[in-house]
């Protein structure tokens, strides 16, 4: 009976001490194992670009001098067992991406505020793509009809930079988000009680 009370007292103190040990990952600080700031060690991997001191350390599974780094995977390839496929945003195609949705931002931007500076002639520039092309038949001042012309080429020509970094976007693994617990019992002739190990 005594034996049974230490074991239940030990199991407690145990999962105390792992709890006390996971709050230190959302403390905001960079403390015990962490390999960086709440992530890391005995912490949830980190985030690419974090700090790291190895594979585990990431969520992408690539430590490469010393900093979590994308790890792509070829088309048609399948992850490995604990990882899942997402979209690569370090490969041309996110660069493509990105420099079509600056274009395509700075272009109905700039078309925006014309709307709402004349309203009534330049109504048509509130729409994406097609407004500027509409608007052309409603100016009749030449430098105007030039800067509607080019705000249309910078809004289509970052709507084909972002089709064309969607189409052309490679894949990278992730490390799968699961949660679970794992309880393993724990006897010896000293003591008896439970491990409880898991991610949440």
């Amino acid at each position: 009976m005594l034996r049974s009370f230490i074991g239940i007292f030990v199991a407690v103190l145990s999962i105390t001490a792992t709890s006390q040990a996971g709050e230190s990952c959302h403390d905001g600080i960079k403390n015990g194992p962490e390999a960086d700031v709440d992530c890391g060690g005995d912490c949830p991997p980190c985030a690419l670009g974090k700090a790291c001191t190895n594979a585990r350390d990431c969520v992408s599974g690539l430590c490469a001098e010393g900093e979590c780094t994308e790890r792509t995977i070829p088309k048609g390839s399948e992850a490995p067992t604990g990882y899942e496929t997402r979209t690569s945003f370090s490969d041309p195609g996110a660069t493509a991406r990105q420099a079509g949705i600056a274009f395509f931002s700075i272009g109905y931007a700039g078309a925006y505020v014309s709307a709402i500076t004349l309203p009534g002639t330049l109504s048509w520039m509130y729409a994406p793509l097609i407004g500027p092309w509409l608007t052309l038949s409603q100016v009749e001042k030449a430098e105007f009809k030039g800067l509607i012309v080019a705000d249309g080429a910078f809004q289509a020509g970052g709507a084909l930079l972002i089709i064309g970094g969607l189409v052309s976007s490679g894949p990278q693994i992730i490390r799968s988000e699961t949660a679970g617990i794992r309880v393993t019992p724990r006897v010896s002739p000293y003591m008896t009680g439970f491990d409880l190990m898991g991610r949440f």
